[in-house]
């Protein structure tokens, strides 16, 4: 367990220990900086190119060469003015660095023991790099053996039967050679796949160590010290680490290599440090007989089902399928899910037969938002697994059900999962997902209730405690959602966990944004660093993506800055969904803003995302979204088969949420369409599926749309009984578009009934509501309602006022029906002001239009409007043919609020 020490001008530099120092001062580095100190001083004395160190540094990823000068000069500032000075690197321009100085090479035993005090000038490592571990070539696969053995674990630790958990660290590439960083991410999955076949042992991702052990010393040569294993032990429930790390010239397949590995007990410390050799080739053996010998010294042997018998199918058929798979798998930890992708595609390729290559494909494409290729991955995963342990093949099970949207099936496979390994906690986790997916928040948290158990009077668990906040979330309960995220919050920071952090704080931050918009912001904004911390671009991304949703409604400048980076970076991982999302909110951002072209033009690009990738459940947003954009134009037979087509994918997708939207959206146009029959039923349907979900905020738009179809209907006790409910709800879950539409339905059933004084305060409220939330539109009909409130109280200087108001809200508006009540209610002021018979053609004309484009109810209200112009000074014959003419149409269609105030 030897380290290597490299001086130069005064510095030490030991690349294991990933320490620089001089004078005994240590010297902190970033990581790439450091990596980048270790590829020049290993080639000192010869010209790096530019290329040799994007590819050293950053391996198989496209990188621009700022990248490179901004890590070359944090190097030199960081070896301060003497470097400077001595000029230890030297810019070979339009090529490349060369090392300067003079570099010796000493060797030094592990921590704690006397140094040898010889120091050789160092050769630097030159193109073919030679081996300085070629001792090891003498020992084949044929000769494994334990070369160090530490105090030993007694007897196996623990009784058959039950669940211990081991946690796989990263093992560290010790020869710092680039062409190798793909066998470690390969060793961590596949030794923990050897060591999971054990029916007493389940393994821990990981991913979920690593933050866990940010802070902490690295390592030594007996293992992580106590203050690790107590934090890998509180926090994750592990009972056992394997650490280590491997020592290989380079990638050729008869190239030697070493793994140091070393097993400890988080209890009681009890330590195994061994070592085992052999050829690259030859890892995919050397793994499955690790993963034996691990199995028989952790005391979980063959279980009964014989998944044992079975582990030959786990192994990598070629160590070139087994790089393919490293490579994808760092890929995965990176969100570099378009590079992961490529890597599997050569590894099912190269070995068509191997199940676990696919279901690997298939997360990546996942990542991406392909639905339907993640789909087809994970069936060829599936119909490749019969000769695999059983879970495994469950978890492929599981894997493949969710990308078909079989909740119920994906479900299944997990419980049992779960059965086999009851104390591992992530199938359980899953499991809270996909019931969650399936719209069923209340066995999801029955779910939790048991992993809570399971945990016991362990402390608390970050992880769980955003589950518990996701479900609050789809209860719509933002008070229990913040609260359950805030104490994620404090667990996580508490443990040192960024990433985990970073989801709490989002979670956080879109549970306030309603009511403490600037403590949002300021979460937001801290979980892009959290995220940046652990180099996840996809949680910055998805930080910014609800930054713009936090401004879209207050600066929407603000909010399309924030999505353009989100989209940035959305675009460079290859998230295709992420992409959509971002899309989505900005059509959602137009739309509500009144620019009805770009929303359209932003939902056509992600149904088309949405398509390519088969997202059932985008398409369905997608459809709807059409369907609500196109009825802005006319409501055609087309606009009702977009709107059926979204329903029918919602219910293909289980994605009751998104149900209840789109059928309350259908009751509208069906409302607006004259048949109100259908519109009652069809809401009443969206206010049951809101109401199984528990959606308060959802049922609140629907008690809304209810109430206006019931006042249509001429139900004005119906109509404001839900006018209230949706008021009340609206004002608890702080939902300002509901509360805002509720205020201005109330003042248009006061306007109705004659009411003119507490019509205008409704008016004047919403008013306010709509220009808090930039809901343009909203403002412009709060505006022109609100100037026929004042003419009918006769304060002619307010009327003009808010006229004026409504007329240039109006102009920058490109909707058409969601403004056309507007415009029937400017008309009708102009003839109440103005000249009566122009205004009784301007109300004619919009009759007519809105007749033609199948908005019966806005044709109806237009040719209501000129009767009520003509009924001041009174065109007699006219006048009276108009009411007869309506009220026969009022009454075939069904409009009693249209008769009730013809009377």
């Amino acid at each position: 367990m030897e380290r290597q020490v490299f001086g130069f001008a005064g510095f030490e530099l030991e690349p294991r220990e990933r320490r620089l120092s001089r004078a005994g001062r240590a010297i902190a580095l970033t990581p790439k900086v450091f990596d980048l100190l270790v590829l020049l001083v290993e080639h000192a004395g010869h010209v790096l190119t530019k290329d040799d160190l994007l590819e050293g540094l950053w391996p198989g990823r496209l990188v621009t060469e700022s990248n490179l000068t901004k890590h070359m000069w944090l190097l030199r500032k960081a070896l301060g003015e003497e470097g400077e000075e001595l000029g230890l690197i030297e810019t070979v321009s339009k090529v490349g660095y060369r090392f300067r100085a003079p570099v010796t090479c000493s060797v030094a035993p592990a921590e704690g023991l006397e140094a040898s005090p010889v120091a050789t000038p160092f050769r630097a490592r030159v193109a073919g790099r030679a081996s300085w571990i070629a001792g090891a070539a003498v020992l084949t696969l044929a000769a494994l053996a334990v070369l160090i053995v530490a105090p030993r674990l007694a007897s196996p630790p623990f009784a058959g039967g039950t669940d211990k958990a081991v946690s796989v660290v990263t093992l560290d590439n010790l020869s710092r050679d680039a062409r190798a960083a793909w066998i470690g991410p390969a060793l961590v999955e596949t030794l923990g796949t050897e060591i999971g076949l054990g029916a007493q042992v389940h393994v821990t991702p990981g991913d979920l160590a690593k933050p866990v052990l940010a802070g902490f010393p690295l390592p030594g040569a007996g293992g992580y010290a106590a203050p690790s294993l107590a934090a890998l032990r509180t926090r994750l429930g592990a009972d056992y680490v394997l650490s280590g790390g491997y020592l290989v010239s380079s990638d050729d397949p008869d190239a030697p290599i070493r793994l140091d590995l070393t097993l400890q007990a988080t209890r009681g410390g009890a330590v195994i440090n061994f070592t085992r050799s052999g050829k690259v080739s030859e890892l995919p053996a050397l793994v499955a007989a690790i993963g034996a010998d691990l199995r028989r010294r952790l005391g979980a042997g063959a279980d009964r089902s014989g998944d044992i018998r079975m582990a030959a199918n786990l192994e990598a058929p070629s160590i070139e399928v087994m790089r393919r798979v490293g490579v994808g798998l760092e890929a995965l930890r990176r969100h570099d899910a378009a590079g992961a992708r490529d890597e599997f595609l050569e590894a099912v390729a190269q070995a068509p037969g191997y199940a676990p290559a696919y279901a690997w494909l298939s997360q990546a494409w996942s990542a991406m938002g392909y639905q339907a290729k993640a789909r087809a991955a994970a069936e060829q995963a599936a119909a490749l697994d019969a000769g695999l342990p059983e879970p495994v093949r469950l978890a492929i099970e599981a894997q493949r059900r969710t990308a078909e949207f079989d909740w119920t099936g994906a479900a299944q496979a997990l419980r049992r999962l779960i059965t086999l390994r009851p104390g591992d906690p992530e199938p359980r986790l899953q499991l809270i997902s996909v019931l969650l997916s399936a719209g069923q928040p209340d066995a999801a948290g029955a779910a939790l209730a048991g992993l809570r158990a399971l945990q016991g009077s362990a402390p608390g668990d970050a992880r769980l405690e955003l589950a518990a906040a996701t479900i609050a979330a789809h209860r719509d309960d933002d008070k229990a959602r913040a609260d359950h995220a805030a104490r994620a919050l404090t667990l996580a920071r508490a443990a040192h966990e960024p990433g985990l952090a970073g989801n709490a704080e989002t979670q956080l931050a879109v549970a306030l944004e309603g009511v403490r918009p600037a403590d949002a912001d300021r979460l937001l904004r801290q979980a892009v660093v959290d995220y940046a911390a652990i180099g996840d671009p996809h949680g910055q991304a998805w930080a910014r993506q609800n930054l713009g949703n936090l401004w879209s409604g207050r600066n929407p400048a603000r909010a399309r800055t924030e999505y353009a980076l989100a989209m940035t970076a959305y675009q460079n991982i290859g998230d295709e969904g992420g992409v959509a999302a971002i899309y989505s909110n900005l059509g959602d951002m137009m739309w509500t803003a009144g620019d009805r072209d770009g929303a359209e033009t932003a939902a056509r690009h992600v149904l088309d995302i949405r398509q390519k990738t088969d997202d059932v459940a985008g398409q369905a947003w997608a459809w709807a979204a059409l369907a609500i954009e196109k009825s802005d134009e006319a409501d055609d037979d087309e606009v009702l088969v977009d709107f059926r087509r979204a329903v029918a994918l919602d219910h293909k997708a289980g994605a009751h949420a998104h149900l209840g939207f789109t059928l309350l959206s259908l009751s509208d146009d069906l409302r607006l369409r004259g048949e109100l029959a259908e519109a009652a039923q069809t809401c009443a349907q969206a206010q049951s599926e809101y109401a199984a979900l528990g959606d308060a905020a959802g049922r609140a738009g629907a008690d809304f749309e209810c109430a206006q179809i019931a006042l249509d209907r001429g139900d004005v006790v119906a109509a404001e009984a839900g006018v209230k409910a949706a008021r009340a709800a609206a004002q608890a879950h702080g939902d300002t578009m509901t509360l805002a539409n509720a205020d201005l339905l109330a003042g248009q059933i006061a306007l109705g009934e004659r009411h003119a004084a507490p019509a205008a305060v409704d008016f004047e409220t919403a008013a306010k509501e709509f220009t808090g939330g930039g809901m343009t539109t909203g403002q412009a009909l709060a505006a022109s309602f609100l100037a026929l409130a004042d003419q009918a109280l006769g304060r002619p200087k307010a009327r003009d006022a808010a006229a004026a108001e409504a007329r240039a809200l109006r102009s920058r508006i490109t909707e058409r029906q969601e403004v056309f009540a507007a415009d029937i209610a400017v008309a009708q002021l102009d003839g109440e002001t103005g000249s009566p018979s122009a205004a009784d053609a301007a109300l004619q004309t919009l009759a007519a239009s809105a007749a033609k484009r199948g908005w019966v109810s806005l044709a109806l209200e237009a040719r209501l409007a000129a009767i009520e112009v003509l009924a001041h000074p009174g065109d007699g014959a006219h006048a009276r043919a108009l009411r007869q003419a309506l009220t026969a149409e009022a009454r075939r269609s069904g409009f009693n609020w249209i008769l009730r105030r013809l009377g």
